[in-house]
């Protein structure tokens, strides 16, 4: 059965990679979630998804270039909405007590990491997040994806115990892919919508590897791709595509 992944949470109605688009989806029939972890320049991991604050948040930066405490002071609301004014950025803690609370498989995208010092900030996002991701329960499924390959051959060498996932961007799905794949010990292959065509899933669980497609919004093509045999599809709409839990009967 193909999983639903919740992208950055339940992203279409609430801020991503947020407690508010976190929260919600235990609400839903969601074993799956996906977030992004990146550095501060001051060696602090938070969930962002973008090299820069200015999308989705009231401060502009990049994050490697910003403090720990700027990034914090954030408002990572009011862009979506004003009833989501001063919701702020997570941190790892953050992340780790909601996915030990709530049980939820989690993706854990790591964001390639940019500007003078973006060698060190790599190997200190790397050399930070492993000991947090060897506390998570071991009953949660945990992925870790990038489209970066040099930042998951580091991670595999520090932590060779988890699982992988490359992520190829719109049209890089090429001859190569797994090369790529190899060279970083991955088992999933995350590929963009326009390249999940019924020969690239084949050719990708031929070879021994599950296939993960992102981004779909469309619940036509998360039908189609669903027939195609995908093991996963990441969608921002998990909320539409899932059954909400059913609430207890209440005796009377």
């Amino acid at each position: 059965m193909t999983k639903i992944i919740a992208h950055r949470g339940l992203s279409a109605i609430a801020p991503e990679n947020t407690l508010r688009s976190f929260e919600p989806m235990l609400d839903y029939n969601l074993d799956w979630f996906e977030t992004d972890v990146s550095i501060t320049a001051d060696g602090q991991l938070v969930l962002l998804h973008d090299d820069k604050v200015d999308r989705t948040t009231d401060h502009a930066g990049e994050i490697t270039a910003m403090t720990y405490d700027d990034v914090m002071d954030a408002d990572a609301g009011s862009w979506f909405g004003p009833e989501f004014a001063n919701t702020q950025l997570l941190t790892m803690d953050d992340l780790l007590t909601f996915v030990d609370e709530s049980g939820m498989n989690l993706n854990l995208e790591l964001k390639g990491v940019t500007g003078p010092n973006c060698s060190a900030l790599a190997d200190q996002l790397i050399a930070q997040l492993v000991p947090y991701l060897r506390t998570i329960n071991e009953e949660v499924n945990l992925i870790i994806s990038s489209f970066n390959p040099v930042m998951l051959f580091k991670m595999h060498a520090a932590a060779p115990e988890l699982a992988y996932a490359v992520l190829y961007d719109k049209g890089q799905f090429l001859d190569d892919w797994q090369l790529v794949a190899d060279a970083c010990n991955a088992r999933y292959i995350h590929i963009d919508k326009a390249d999940a065509t019924p020969e690239n899933i084949a050719k990708i669980q031929d070879r021994g590897f599950e296939v993960n497609v992102y981004t779909v919004n469309s619940l036509d093509d998360v039908t189609t791709l669903s027939d195609y045999g995908v093991d996963g599809i990441f969608t921002d709409v998990a909320n539409e595509i899932v059954a909400p839990k059913a609430t207890a009967a209440i005796a009377v």
